[in-house]
């Protein structure tokens, strides 16, 4: 008999497309399980599916935004922690030249010693621009001095060629004697004055300079305040994060930090925090201390009060975009969530519900089995009546 000529029962064909349904079912509940989705393809539910996909799309948009996001507030936080420390170091600048500012009212002349030993002829000291040279001729002629028997006859001609040289005495220059050692002091008009390393050079080995006015109170200020000068610009240039630095940078473009939001951008614009040049020219226009030359003093407190409000200005502007950039960081977290909880309910499976239907369905697979088995052992009852 040909596979064709089988001829089934009404009853054995209804009960085995029921258990064909029922596998079909089976197979559909336990992919669900499975994969924890109810719509894993477009062919399960187009509509479900392509939305879903959308919503997890913009998610994983926004999530790449946020680690974006994330990046720029540490990179604020290298800027702030900047400033805080540049903040400090102006402040103890103003101390140092408040210092300075008390040292150059009382200190008093500032003095250097010269010190004469085996002094040769044609040896010279060079003050203030006045060269004064050894002679043997015991009358030394204008801007000379005698180089006498001993090296303490030697000094006093020095000092007394000093005082009487009309360009260094009616300058304010004066010297004096002890042993064989010179002390020199300058006091313009009778107002005390600091000398510069420049104002005074013992050209020769018989000559030696001790005392260099760098050892003054005043100089050493100086030296403390161009030092601190020099660090508030170090600490600028290392205020970046990951290769943008809001407080250094030889244009506003270097300067500025752009974050992207979904659908727009924030510009954070820096300013430059370096001390600047020595002219006081560009950044926070601290120029270099020259107090020993004769430097307003004055002039350079205002210009670090100046410096103060700068940082503070620019420290709350820094401040107010790192506070939205935080609230859009927020934000982005909910909506993520939002997103990705939306996505989840057209396609994730409720294990529960699916899980029962499993139940059921294994109960019925087993029900057909049997139903389809019954009909079968009456279809051969039937036979039997025929043998």
């Amino acid at each position: 008999m040909a596979i064709n000529d089988i001829s089934l029962t009404t009853g054995m064909r209804s009960n085995l497309l029921s258990l064909q349904g029922t596998v079909d079912l089976l197979n559909r509940t336990q992919n669900r399980l499975a994969t924890g989705k109810k719509v894993n393809t477009a062919i399960d539910n187009p509509v479900s599916f392509f939305a879903s996909q959308a919503l997890t799309s913009r998610a994983s948009k926004i999530d790449s935004l946020k680690d974006s996001m994330g990046q720029a507030v540490q990179t604020i936080i290298a800027a702030d922690k900047g400033i805080k420390a540049i903040t400090a170091m102006i402040e103890q600048a103003k101390g140092i030249a408040q210092a300075a500012l008390s040292a150059d009212q009382s200190s008093g002349a500032t003095t250097v010693s010269l010190t004469l030993s085996s002094v040769a002829k044609n040896e010279t000291v060079i003050i203030d621009g006045v060269t004064l040279t050894a002679t043997d001729n015991g009358t030394p002629g204008s801007n000379e001095f005698y180089m006498g028997g001993t090296d303490n006859m030697t000094a006093e001609a020095l000092a007394n060629a000093i005082n009487t040289t009309s360009t260094l005495g009616a300058g304010g220059w004066s010297a004096t004697v002890k042993d064989n050692v010179v002390t020199l002091s300058y006091a313009p008009a009778g107002t005390p004055t600091s000398i510069t390393e420049a104002d005074v050079t013992g050209a020769h080995a018989g000559i030696t300079e001790k005392d260099v006015p760098a050892t003054t109170e005043l100089a050493n200020l100086q030296a403390q305040y161009n030092a601190m000068r020099d660090q508030i610009t170090a600490v600028a240039n290392d205020s970046g994060y990951k290769g943008k630095n809001l407080l250094s940078g030889t244009s506003l473009d270097l300067r500025t930090l752009n974050v992207k939001f979904e659908g727009n951008t924030l510009s954070v614009e820096g300013f430059d925090a370096t001390a600047g040049a020595a002219d006081g020219s560009d950044g926070l226009k601290i120029g270099a201390a020259t107090w020993t030359a004769g430097g307003d003093i004055d002039a350079d407190l205002v210009k670090l009060d100046e410096a103060l409000d700068t940082m503070r200005q620019n420290a709350s502007k820094l401040a107010g975009n790192l506070s939205i950039i935080t609230v859009r960081q927020e934000f982005s977290t909910n909506m993520i969530n939002t997103l990705t909880e939306g996505s989840d309910k057209l396609t994730l499976a409720d294990t529960n519900e699916e899980g029962a239907n499993m139940l059921m369905l294994q109960t019925r697979q087993s029900l057909s089995t049997t139903a389809l088995s019954l009909s079968a052992q009456a279809a051969q009852s039937v036979l039997r009546l025929f043998g």
